[in-house]
């Protein structure tokens, strides 16, 4: 309890599958809390004995099935049946009497489908309710309206149910587009950070050649510890941890051959492949679940310059506000780009004079990173920049 308690306050830092089944749990506890209480209220419903006693034990026999569900890993079935448990239960008391009390029993179902966020369920049982409930409002609205209502206030009703049913799902239109472009933008850096490591891998790599060292793979040393480790925690688990000296060999072995080479052997058994398959995550050659997870806790302990104020201003009067040393970084960069444009005509020197002049202002975005104070004195000093910055010359 101690545990489970610790991941619901916990659940921004648990994946999307251990947070639907912790909201599984906690649905499946107020059912039954709700089905506990249902039993002596049934004694005022329009059923009769049997019809209750029925209704009471298929109710309890589907919370023992989701929680089987649950202890197995399955909670996407259990989810739907959960929130089928409560468009039943709702019906029950619906069809069972005819009252205010009732009524409330829409909204406990669609806050159920609520509380799961899921879009699709929402669209398609959060919809159900919704309609059930305008009718059931419409049709037995004598249980709902008391004679000192105004005249119409079981439409009232009817408005009140769907804007909560419409709120809801903006709400939900709203989460999934946040959490569509988050997956976008962790997806995206896991692709750069992919990037980052194989630069990281092949660099050390090319660094261990040139200083003639082996891979730590073949180290003795490394070895030994690995073997010792992986003993140690097959021991906590299995009868015989030596067991796990067999895998640790094929390890080391798949590091040596090559993950492509053994999956694409024939005469290796197939056994031996899926299990070098699951191996090939923790690989230290390749850019692996395990060379990323080594490299983040290596740069953990990596000091960094200290923070700059200025480490990402491009302005150059952030950076000085020394107005000669602007003019002369204006000057430097401006010699600079038109060089590099220089160089895309220098192949087109049929239609070009000897003195034309690259004026690249127009063509770059210089205006950003400079005062207007430096570019009023480019325009001033035209003919100047013209005759000393000339590239051609």
């Amino acid at each position: 309890m101690k545990d489970f308690l610790r991941k619901v306050f916990n659940t921004e830092f648990l994946p999307m599958s251990e947070v639907r089944k912790i909201k599984v749990w906690l649905v499946m506890v107020f059912l039954m809390v709700l089905t506990i209480i249902t039993i002596p209220y049934s004694t005022f419903f329009d059923y009769s004995l049997a019809m209750k006693i029925i209704t009471i034990s298929v109710l309890f026999l589907l919370l023992i099935v989701m929680y089987v569900l649950v202890r197995f890993g399955k909670t996407w079935p259990a989810l739907q049946i959960s929130i089928l448990y409560s468009i039943a239960l709702m019906l029950y008391y619906t069809q069972g009497v005819n009252s205010f009390y009732a009524y409330l029993f829409f909204y406990i179902a669609l806050s159920i489908i609520i509380f799961y966020q899921e879009l699709f369920s929402y669209l398609l049982y959060g919809t159900i309710v919704a309609a059930l409930g305008s009718y059931y409002t419409l049709a037995f609205k004598e249980g709902l309206v008391i004679a000192n209502d105004i005249i119409g206030s079981e439409y009232i009703f009817v408005v009140m149910l769907v804007l909560f049913y419409l709120i809801n799902l903006v709400h939900i239109l709203h989460n999934e587009k946040i959490y569509t472009d988050l997956n976008y933008e962790w997806v995206k850096m896991n692709h750069i950070i992919g990037k980052y490591q194989d630069d990281i891998l092949y660099y050390l790599e090319d660094i261990r050649q040139d200083a003639h060292q082996s891979p730590i793979y073949e180290n003795l040393e490394f070895q030994k510890a690995a073997f010792e480790l992986s003993e140690f925690i097959a021991e906590q688990i299995l009868r015989d941890g030596k067991e796990i000296i067999n895998l640790m060999d094929l390890y080391v072995y798949i590091h040596e051959r090559g993950l492509a080479q053994i999956i694409d052997n024939p005469e290796i058994s197939n056994a031996m492949k899926k299990t070098s398959n699951m191996l090939g995550k923790y690989l230290l050659s390749e850019n692996t679940d395990m060379f990323s997870m080594l490299i983040n806790f290596y740069i953990r302990f990596e000091e960094t310059n200290t923070y700059q104020k200025d480490r990402y201003a491009y302005m150059v009067e952030d950076i000085t506000e020394v107005r000669e040393e602007q003019i002369i970084a204006f000057c430097l960069i401006y010699r600079t780009l038109a060089r590099e444009i220089e160089k895309k005509h220098q192949w087109n020197q049929m239609d070009r004079s000897e003195d034309e002049f690259i004026d690249i202002l127009p063509v770059t975005e210089l205006e950003e990173f400079f005062s207007p104070q430096v570019i009023a004195f480019y325009n001033d000093n035209y003919e100047m920049i013209k005759e000393y910055l000339n590239q051609t010359k």
